[in-house]
């Protein structure tokens, strides 16, 4: 199936993820005050400290809402907003849509490949079939629409 489309470009991608990110990122924001707001209240904390078992379950749940995020849309369409923008799309390598366990690996992949650097990112400069590392783990990759 990937040979039947142009696998996006790093640039490009590059492009997706900043504008993606940015949207994500609003998502967590607003997540967090909402999950302290109501921890704070029902538990009737005055100031919520880092470390503790409160702060790592609002850290929980926001990555929650951070995965929701792109779980979401990248099985509802392979899009998100900013793949949209740039005309990429998340597709299995089987031509399937993707599922919500794919899109769970992909999601942890992606973390996983930004901790060395970004290395897994900038493998696909590299890699023959510019494919990263999370992409590869998750049987899935990025097309390019335009072309």
């Amino acid at each position: 199936m990937q040979q039947d489309f142009k696998t996006a470009s790093f640039m490009r991608r590059l492009g997706a993820m900043f504008y993606d990110f940015m949207l994500a990122l609003s998502f967590v924001i607003l997540g967090g005050f909402f999950f302290t707001a109501v921890m704070m209240s029902v538990l009737s904390i005055e100031n919520v400290q880092p470390g503790t078992p409160v702060a790592k379950v609002i850290f929980m749940l926001t990555s929650l809402v951070a995965f929701g995020f792109y779980g979401w849309f990248w099985t509802h369409g392979g899009q998100t907003l900013g793949m949209r923008a740039w005309k990429l799309k998340l597709v299995r390598s089987d031509g399937e849509t993707v599922t919500w366990l794919q899109a769970f690996f992909r999601f942890c992949y992606a973390i996983i490949s930004w901790i060395p650097l970004g290395a897994g990112y900038l493998w696909m400069l590299v890699d023959k079939q510019k494919m990263s590392w999370h992409d590869r783990a998750s049987k899935t990759y990025i097309i390019d629409l335009k072309e």
